[in-house]
């Protein structure tokens, strides 16, 4: 059942996914010997199952399950899948190895398989892997594909003065790890972190402003990390977020302001309904740290001087934010509502980029920059140098 308080992610070890898979795929042998049809049932991630609490964000609940059942032809075609896709999982753990999505559609078309699974396209064999980490439980939680070794390739990048040793088992501190930073791992609850030097971490959604923040050596003068999310974070980012806020490291949130930088936010904090069922990627504790309406709709608005640059909304962007009203991480967020509405009652949007649009020689522009973050921290009660 989910709790008032944020559930972390209980890691297992390997020994105890390799025995899982033996058993579900020995049980499943022993039900066919047998002569019977087998059936697996699971909770799936639908609003039956998942509640959403501001503390949480969304959190499993068990209520409803659904099965599979081996009497019908796409049923005991699915439950084929699993076997298969269960045995290749087992195979590479086992050897210390991974594969990406695309690496199990293509082991689901070797010519023998195929013949028998009939797998048209990779959202088949997705969905054999979503349906996997339902399947697989320990201590009530789903283990996530990542941890039998079904990764994406790393999305984001972070920088700052954070010592960690990676999956390969080097060192290395997040300031000398290139010009972004370090790549976030696909497997970050498996890195190590030694020392962490930082009073702040800012994920911004866009490169370039990241990358802009950096290079105006704003990591070091505020002493804060900055990540750069690349638009919607991956699962990767979302568990890296998590592990710094496990550390007492405050997280701050730097988007648009768009219904969709709306979506990326309450995804970093919340999670998602689809992923309910994956522990250890949302953090409640999260801060908005801007753009919002009252930066350009207020007379003491950090950004009031250029609202001008502020951009007419499509008839997508619109739609967006009419369906945010029906996500509850948003809908039912005082905060995160208000603003949504008040995007629709303007019908303007604005960019990260929109910085550049008060023409200042770069030294005045990091003084901006500097202003705007310090500023949105102090809000969140959040202080930096």
């Amino acid at each position: 059942m989910a709790t008032d308080s944020p559930v972390r992610f209980s890691q297992p070890d390997t020994p105890e996914i390799l025995n899982l898979i033996d058993s579900i795929l020995e049980t499943l042998a022993d039900t066919i010997n047998e002569g019977e049809f087998p059936e697996i049932g699971y909770f799936n991630s639908s609003k039956k199952n998942v509640r959403y609490s501001q503390h949480t964000g969304y959190a499993p609940i068990d209520d409803t399950p659904s099965f599979i059942d081996g009497r019908k032809v796409e049923s005991a075609r699915t439950i084929a899948g699993l076997v298969y896709g269960l045995s290749r999982f087992r195979e590479h753990l086992e050897q210390g190895m991974s594969m990406s999505l695309r690496d199990f559609y293509y082991m689901n078309k070797v010519k023998h398989v195929t013949d028998v699974l009939k797998i048209s396209n990779q959202n088949e064999t997705n969905r054999i892997i979503n349906l996997s980490e339902k399947i697989l439980r320990i201590r009530g939680q789903s283990i996530p594909r990542e941890e039998f070794g079904v990764v994406s390739s790393p999305k984001g990048t972070f920088f700052g003065d954070l010592t960690l040793s990676d999956l390969s088992g080097k060192k290395l501190n997040c300031t000398n790890a290139g010009e972004y930073g370090w790549f976030i791992s696909s497997r970050p609850f498996e890195v190590k972190i030694h020392d962490i030097n930082i009073d702040a971490a800012v994920f911004v959604e866009k490169e370039a402003m990241a990358r802009n923040l950096i290079e105006l050596g704003l990591a070091e003068d505020l002493r804060i990390g900055i990540g750069s999310l690349f638009g919607q974070p991956g699962r990767n980012m979302r568990a890296w977020i998590r592990r710094l806020a496990d550390n007492g490291i405050p997280i701050l949130v730097l988007v648009d302001l768009s219904p969709w930088s709306l979506r990326i936010f309450s995804t970093i904090r919340s999670n998602s309904i689809e992923l309910s069922n994956i522990r250890g990627l949302a953090t409640p504790e999260a801060h908005l740290a801007g753009m919002t309406a009252n930066d350009f709709w207020t007379s003491k608005g950090m950004l009031s001087e250029i609202e001008h640059s502020l951009e007419s909304m499509s008839k997508s962007d619109i739609r967006c934010a009419q369906q945010n009203r029906n996500i509850p991480a948003i809908g039912k967020d005082e905060m995160l509502n208000k603003e949504n509405e008040m995007m629709l009652k303007k019908k303007r949007k604005g960019e990260l980029e929109a910085f550049k649009s008060f023409g200042l020689p770069l030294t005045e522009l990091k003084g901006k920059y500097r202003k705007y973050i310090v500023s949105k921290a102090a809000d969140v009660d959040v202080k930096l140098i």
